[in-house]
């Protein structure tokens, strides 16, 4: 019954949340209003959901959908038009996957809001909680002033650049804070590139570096358990929301228990209003228009852009207080005990060997066909022979990675000659891998020397080389399994990734475009119009080549709406690709 009442709670909230959005920004059609609603809607899924157990969460889940669904049918055939309820509704659950997700793995772990207030920080002294609240003021506000403005530029490098300073200062352990120059590497890109493409995954990325800025690594072992710690730790971050307000009342004790009973006179309050003032309208028209006009008059004093900026900086700075507070937390000394499978080295044997046998045959074909320049069947051209299957392939080495893994993780208690020929046959395999490898970039650099380079191609190739890297280490890990492997491929990944943040990759694929046009290999440049304000370098060089009038407009114009704003210009916004650009505009004009 308790889940039952929970998901009635959650259907309710939801619903409250839809209106008050409704209500704040739908005179506003030109605020972007995705992140907002997206986190408001976030936060009252993930907290409802936590449960006990799994089945008590679907409950609960399953009761505040029917909730929400059943109360909306009804108000919208009461009170409002359907058009701008779905239109919220969509926006703020979006992020419902991940809410729902982080909910998972709090119940999963146990973890309850309740138990981390409980957990106050007894322990830590006046001034270090100080510190920690302080540390979360300065990151609420620099986020809304440096990281949110619309294009932000050379502001998210400062904001990077104030957090590893602040952060400095407070945590217990500095050697951690290695982890945080991947996040400055990134912070770099929005100064110098004006690309997008990163904006949304740097935000995930850096989120998830904050989480295991302060988790132990077992570098010497091949426990995976450090990647659901992580997933913890960013679940238990945002289960401290609450806990600086209750550090706030603590500082202030004697006047703590009325602001606590106006807290909860206004959480009631507020909602009963709203509601009250809804139905009240809907039943006399005078009221209405009264209503409406009051609200329309309020509405002239907020902006809704400055209030999205105040309320997501809040969330970012509880966000990164719960993080830090993470760090000082009393670690659990108590460690299960690793659950250690085994597998049969015959049936692993036989099916590797299985394994091997067809991809033999293949590599046969691969260097028959494709390395050695054999004439290809049927009339089949080497650019159709090099496309086809090309992501089959990647795939495939992924694959055979992960059984290496496996028949290493499986094998690794046995001994003498078996296991002897289990490490061959894997050394085997990866030596296949690498040859799969050595195909897939031959069969991309085929098709982008036909077609030209692209975004895809170009970070498929850069990849391909780090994969390399990965195999190389891979091959070392079947004869001595005594390092934590998955943790070096999340460090290879995390540095391709970075290093796709600092390379000029609009350029290079705008260069390889363009010189290809004037080599003749090229009848067309369609694809360099789809990039951003960092390809114009490259482009200046086609202004100087070309005598097609019509190519230069395009170039100009191009240019022209890279670089030109309907915003205001602001020193956040500074960007040196843009202001690149806009030199080059003057010269070509």
């Amino acid at each position: 019954m308790k889940y039952v009442l929970k998901g009635i709670g959650l259907g309710v909230s939801l619903n409250i949340a839809n209106r008050l959005c409704s209500f704040i920004f739908s005179t506003y059609e030109t605020l972007n209003m995705m992140f907002l609603p997206a986190v408001i809607f976030g936060v009252v899924i993930a907290a409802f959901l936590v449960s006990d157990t799994i089945p008590h969460l679907f409950i609960c889940g399953f009761m505040g959908l029917l909730t929400m669904f059943f109360s909306e049918i009804f108000i919208v055939s009461q009170l409002f038009s359907p058009l701008k309820s779905l239109e919220f509704y969509l926006t703020g659950l979006s992020v419902s996957k991940f809410s729902i997700a982080l909910a998972i793995v709090l119940t999963v772990k146990h973890i309850k809001i309740s138990d981390y207030i409980k957990k106050d920080g007894a322990s830590m002294n006046k001034t270090l909680k100080i510190k920690i609240i302080v540390y979360a003021l300065i990151s609420a506000i620099s986020f809304s002033y440096l990281v949110l403005p619309e294009n932000a530029g050379i502001s998210v490098l400062i904001f990077a650049v104030l957090q590893f300073v602040s952060l400095w200062f407070v945590v217990p352990n500095k050697k951690r804070l290695i982890l945080f120059i991947p996040i400055l590497i990134m912070s770099v890109n929005c100064f110098v590139s004006a690309n997008p493409i990163w904006k949304v995954s740097n935000f995930i990325i850096s989120i998830l570096l904050y989480s295991s800025m302060f988790i132990d690594f077992e570098i010497k072992t091949d426990s995976f358990a450090f990647i659901g710690n992580i997933f913890t730790r960013l679940a238990a971050s945002f289960s401290r929301f609450l806990l600086p307000f209750k550090w706030a009342l603590e500082l202030n004790s004697e006047k703590a228990p009325t602001i606590k009973r106006i807290a909860i006179a206004l959480v009631i309050a507020i909602p009963s209003a709203i509601i009250l003032i809804l139905v009240l309208s809907n039943a006399d028209m005078v009221f209405s228009l009264k209503t409406e006009s009051v609200v329309g008059y309020l509405a002239d004093f907020i902006n809704p852009n400055a209030l999205f900026k105040i309320m997501f900086g809040i969330v970012v700075g509880l966000f990164l207080f719960g993080n830090l507070y993470n760090a000082y937390a009393e670690k659990d000394k108590e460690k299960r005990e690793a659950r250690h499978f085994n597998g049969d080295l015959i049936i692993i044997n036989i099916l590797l060997v299985t394994i091997l046998v067809v991809y033999t045959l293949f590599v046969v074909i691969q260097f028959t066909y494709l390395f050695a320049g054999t004439t290809l069947p049927d009339g089949l051209t080497y650019t159709e022979y090099a496309r086809k299957g090309f992501f089959e392939l990647l795939t495939l080495t992924g694959v055979n990675i992960a059984i290496i893994l496996t028949v290493v993780k499986l094998t690794k208690a046995y001994g003498g000659k078996w296991l002897q020929c289990t490490k061959i046959l894997c050394h085997y395999l990866c030596a296949i891998t690498i040859i799969l490898l050595v195909s897939s970039f031959y069969r991309m650099l085929l098709y982008t020397n036909d077609d030209g380079l692209t975004r895809l191609r170009f970070f498929v190739m850069v990849f391909l080389g780090f994969e390399a890297v990965g195999l190389i280490i891979t091959f070392i890990y079947i004869a001595k399994p005594k390092f934590n492997i998955v943790f070096i491929y999340m460090m290879i990944a995390l540095t391709y990734y970075t290093l796709l943040n600092v390379v000029p990759t609009d350029y290079i694929i705008a260069k390889d475009q363009i010189d290809n046009y004037v080599k003749g290999q090229r009848e067309e440049l369609e694809y360099i119009f789809t990039l951003s304000p960092d390809a114009v370098p490259a482009m200046e060089t086609l202004i100087e080549y070309t005598n097609d009038d019509e190519l230069r407009m395009k170039v100009k114009k191009f240019v022209e709406e890279g670089t030109s704003f309907e915003i205001p210009d602001r020193w956040q916004r500074f960007n040196l690709s843009v202001e690149n650009a806009k030199d080059i505009l003057q010269r070509i004009e």
